[in-house]
């Protein structure tokens, strides 16, 4: 089981690779309807509004993704350590499938 340290802040994240079922799930916990984004009324809303809505959903994503976190963890940190906390999980759940594809597609 691969797993890596991000730090966000103060705090140390450890990122723990995922089973098959869980990523399944996780997949389904942080689905956006892209109907429901597109259809939503933006009749009297500043950009503000826009920017807090598409904000508010990246924290919820991200705290799905990583419960060791909370809102004002997000909000205190830096793009470059969500960037960070981003990769590494990609890094640790989708590492090894990127070279089994990648190896696939070279049969093709």
């Amino acid at each position: 089981m691969r797993n890596k340290v991000v730090k966000i802040g103060d705090r140390e994240i450890l990122v723990v690779e995922k089973k098959i079922k869980e990523l399944k799930q996780l997949s389904k916990d942080i689905s956006v309807s892209f109907n429901d984004l597109l259809k939503t009324d933006l009749d009297n809303k500043t950009t503000d509004d826009v920017f807090n809505v598409i904000f508010e959903q990246l924290e919820d994503k991200i705290i799905i993704l990583f419960p060791q976190l909370n809102v004002e963890d997000i909000e205190d940190a830096y793009v470059s350590e969500l960037e960070a906390l981003l990769l590494a999980f990609i890094e640790v759940n989708f590492t090894g499938a990127k070279k089994v594809i990648s190896q696939v597609m070279k049969l093709a």
